[in-house]
């Protein structure tokens, strides 16, 4: 046993070679002791329902095998690259509206997978979401982490949901109203608009907060929502006189300092189309078809992010979006290499592509201007007190030490890098959010 890549409340993470296939593997090794171990069962349980599953078609993780010691379940995992945070942090990157099409039309694929499986992932976030191989694949992604994960069938025995991180919460779990596989599309909407932003679109800094900020881009839920929610009272009050409406109630003493990223606030998503858009001399076709393409996304966000989660798209319907299927662009742009190069985009993400040339011909004009916000001073808060299991598990920019093989069917592996950090400050979460924390109370 050797160093590992990261350790967090619910376990650790690392690297193994699979003496059957002489592959590098992930091992996330999870406590089986108390709520940690009820953790492990679920994870473990939704990985076995994920098993026969095509994880290259569905875009999700490739479970290969478990075993334990019974101190500790041992979950081996496909070696994949980095998560989207890590990427757009190391970079300092906002991504072209192209390759955020890309990347939703994946995460799509593999909700379409997981609602056909009566699944809710319940953490869908920028760590969640790893690059396969991105110098091999450019964007082809997975996702990852089960941790939080539940069966529709089990919903009804969550009490008090402390569920999805605070940036990515839906608006049905923030306002206690019943929630399905919906909630995965809002926190999807969410890291549509962070790619594109650079930063978190609703950094609440606790639920109160967070609830804030979805209303002064959205505007306040509708009112029968609110007479349904079971949190109304603590986030609203009713105003008889003289609107006879809801109101958001003032902030308490508790609400701490805000963020930095206040002042990004969005008062409407149709905003969405006018920051980090770089002005150029010319409106070539080639430029007005990356427009076209973004207020296209800014069309589809305004069918995921909506307070009532029945009228919220579905993956399927999302998948069919003119914005996804390119049907916007391709109507009066067919001729450009714009459209050219998002059709290849979108083929490079298929089942059993082979490694994608990368355009390397002149550069097109780009809306987005890489000098913007710093995506790399974000704190995603969480709503834990303690350190979550890191995410990263990369098999690039990291030498092996060089170990002789050994009895039995695994080789733990040094990596000689130092641990990477997250949203957090820390390491990267892996096993979603705890529900209480050190003092046993529910977080806000």
């Amino acid at each position: 046993m050797v160093a590992t890549v990261g350790k967090g409340t619910f376990g650790e993470v690392t690297w193994g070679w699979r003496r059957s296939t002489g592959e590098m593997v992930a091992i996330k090794i999870l406590k089986n002791k108390g709520h940690h171990g009820l953790t492990a069962k679920n994870e473990l349980r939704l990985l076995e329902a994920l098993r026969e599953v095509d994880t290259e078609e569905s875009h999700i993780v490739h479970f290969l095998q478990s075993f334990s010691d019974g101190v500790c379940t041992y979950l081996v995992l496909e070696l994949l690259d980095q998560n989207l945070f890590e990427f757009q942090k190391q970079n300092f990157l906002l991504l072209p509206v192209r390759h955020i099409r890309t990347i939703t039309a994946q995460v799509l694929a593999a909700l379409v997978k997981l609602k056909e499986l009566s699944i809710i992932h319940a953490d869908l976030k920028p760590e969640n979401i790893m690059l396969v191989d991105h110098k091999r694949y450019p964007f082809r992604i997975k996702l990852i982490d089960f941790g939080s994960a539940r069966i529709f069938t089990d919903i009804h025995q969550i009490k008090d949901p402390y569920i999805q991180t605070r940036f990515y919460r839906a608006p049905e779990i923030l306002l206690g109203l019943p929630f399905w596989g919906k909630m995965d599309m809002w926190s999807l909407g969410c890291v549509m608009a962070e790619l594109h932003l650079g930063r978190p679109l609703f950094p609440g800094i606790n639920e109160y907060d967070q609830v804030v900020h979805i209303c002064s881009t959205l505007g306040l839920p509708q009112d029968q929502l609110l007479h349904a929610a079971k949190k109304t009272l603590s986030l609203f009050q009713w105003v008889p006189y003289p609107t006879g409406s809801w109101q958001l109630r003032p902030p308490g003493k508790d609400m701490g300092k805000p963020k930095g990223w206040k002042k990004y606030v969005l008062s409407s998503l149709n905003q969405l189309a006018e920051v980090n858009v770089h002005p150029v001399a010319t409106s070539s076709q080639e430029v007005q078809a990356e427009c076209c393409d973004l207020h296209g996304m800014v069309e589809l966000l305004k069918r995921v992010l909506t307070w009532d989660s029945r009228k919220r798209i579905t993956p399927n319907a999302a998948l069919k979006h003119p914005f996804i299927s390119l049907q916007q662009v391709k109507a009066s742009f067919e001729a450009t290499r714009y459209y050219q190069l998002c059709q290849e985009d979108l083929r490079a993400t298929k089942k059993d592509t082979g490694a994608v040339e990368v355009f390397h011909g002149k550069e097109l004009p780009s809306l987005n201007q890489t000098d913007g916000f710093n995506h790399a001073k974000g704190d995603k808060n969480q709503d834990v007190h303690q350190a979550p299991i890191p995410t990263f598990y990369s098999h690039q920019h990291h030498q092996w030490a060089r170990m002789e093989p050994a009895a039995g069917n695994w080789i733990l592996v040094r990596s000689t890098n130092g641990q990477k950090t997250g949203h957090h400050g820390g390491t990267m979460g892996f096993s979603g959010i705890e529900e209480k924390n050190q003092c046993g109370q529910p977080d806000t």
